[in-house]
């Protein structure tokens, strides 16, 4: 059974046919091909499912790779196809690891990102659902609050004006 589970896997359809009309005896019932049809169903999607999730961790360590070897602006690539990936299959964890990677590279090649990766994380935020709408305001407050801690000094000396200077600005 073992050996024919792995021919399944590894095989064809077409293949597969002609194996199982080989393999089953003449006196087997419906039902006993049925349920060994059934299994077989069960282990191939068992199989591709565990190969889908091997294709993320493939490329986070790909990422964890170009990382250690400091090459930032190529993992932010492989950190934005993993993003496109994981928005197209609705794979809310990978999205969200996915912003907070790029978040993290996007602050160490550009200056002055804060603005846009508080713009990112509220697109993001606009367009999730609900438990990962409420993660990602978790992190979104996070920033706000690691700002203010960073920039107190200057909220506290700064003189009161009568209008917003920027309004794009926080």
């Amino acid at each position: 059974m073992f050996e024919l589970c792995n021919f399944l896997i590894t095989s064809s359809y077409w293949t597969l046919l002609t194996k199982i009309s080989i393999i089953v005896p003449k006196f087997m019932h419906m039902k006993h091909l049925a349920l060994l049809l059934f299994l077989l169903l069960f282990f191939h999607l068992g199989h591709t499912q565990i190969k889908g999730n091997a294709t993320y961790e493939s490329l986070w360590k790909e990422v964890s790779a170009l990382e250690e070897k400091s090459l930032t602006a190529s993992a932010l690539e492989v950190v934005k196809t993993i993003s496109k990936k994981a928005k197209k299959e609705q794979n809310s964890p990978q999205t969200i690891k996915a912003l907070l990677y790029s978040s993290k590279y996007v602050m160490i090649l550009e200056e002055e990102s804060q603005l846009s990766i508080v713009n990112e994380f509220k697109s993001e935020i606009a367009k999730a659902s609900t438990p990962t709408k409420n993660i990602l305001e978790s992190y979104l407050a996070n920033l706000f609050w690691q700002y203010y801690q960073q920039n107190r000094f200057q909220y506290y000396n700064r003189t009161k004006t009568e209008i917003k200077v920027d309004p794009i600005d926080f």
